[in-house]
């Protein structure tokens, strides 16, 4: 089964199930649920792509003179003068949380949370996440908001399915289809979490009928998990900052491989390779296309 992702001019598509296609890298699913990735042709080549790729972020490439240069942070000038004083505190932010997953994945966000409401940060915390974790987490003293999605199906799923290919039988008794429309759900609950008042567990609240001003919630940051997946989607819409948090390696090295990605290195690099096992991995979770190509329209 081919996954084309990503338009290409030339070879490397990822292949599953021992299809390859082209020239480029292949990989299939094993029994532990990784994803066998290989790289068995021209080495070097992939070597140069990768460097250029990386340089391609510090402007290292010739040819992108065309392209804007990007905008200085803004900063307040008078506050690094000498004779003026610096503000005890920084301005209070409304701070989204978004987690997907079990208990054990929204524990460690509670002293998170719980810090950064505290002085000297003041910040308003809204820990989004399943809603069978509400009373967990308001208990905690902390303000939740449920993104709908049923952890105890998604754990069984995963339970079914360790991997990032899902198994024939998963498509075949429809389960694949249910944990799409689910993880949609919950990807539009994440996005409503980051604008609405209240706590999800309802109708969507519009501004207009929030009484109280101090109800209304705006996300200024985006705090995640990457299985929560909207959240770069967000935090693009919002033109907010955004932090991942988990317990995996999730961002691209040389030092090792991704975690879901079992290595067949050939001739290729070790160190090029594992840094491009954590693309072929991310093509073969992307699910977000859809959804983005009506978010930008949401609420305008």
């Amino acid at each position: 089964m081919a996954l084309n992702r990503i338009k290409s001019h030339g070879p490397g598509h990822v292949a599953i199930d021992d299809v390859n296609i082209g020239n480029g890298p292949s990989s299939d699913v094993i029994s532990d649920g990784r994803v066998r990735v290989q790289f068995h042709d021209n080495p070097q080549a992939l070597a140069t792509w990768c460097d250029r790729f990386q340089g391609s972020f510090a402007g290292e490439l010739p040819g992108v003179g065309h392209l804007e240069p990007s905008k200085p942070r803004r900063t307040n000038s008078i506050a690094f003068l000498p004779d003026v004083e610096k503000p005890t505190c920084g301005p209070r932010l409304n701070i989204a949380i978004h987690i997907v997953g079990s208990r054990g994945d929204v524990q460690p966000f509670i002293p998170i949370a719980q810090i950064l409401m505290k002085p000297p940060h003041g910040h308003r915390i809204r820990i989004c996440t399943h809603p069978v974790f509400k009373d967990f987490v308001e208990a905690q003293g902390v303000e939740f908001f449920s993104i709908r999605g049923d952890p105890e199906a998604l754990m069984a799923y995963m339970v079914k399915n360790p991997g990032l290919i899902p198994s024939r039988e998963s498509f075949k008794g429809g389960e694949v289809g249910k944990r799409r429309r689910e993880m949609a759900e919950i990807i539009n609950g994440a996005w409503r979490s980051c604008i609405e008042a209240g706590d999800g567990m309802g109708e969507g609240v519009t501004a207009a009928n929030v009484q109280c001003a101090e109800d209304l919630f705006i996300a200024d940051v985006i705090i995640a998990n990457p299985p929560s997946m909207a959240h770069i989607h967000c935090a693009e819409k919002l033109s907010i900052p955004l932090h991942m948090v988990f317990t995996m390696p999730w961002s691209p090295t040389k030092a090792f491989p991704h975690p879901l990605a079992a290595m067949s290195y050939g001739d290729a690099d070790a160190r090029v390779a594992n840094y491009l096992s954590f693309m072929m991995t991310e093509l073969l979770t992307w699910q977000g296309q859809v959804w983005r190509k009506t978010i930008r329209d949401v609420d305008r």
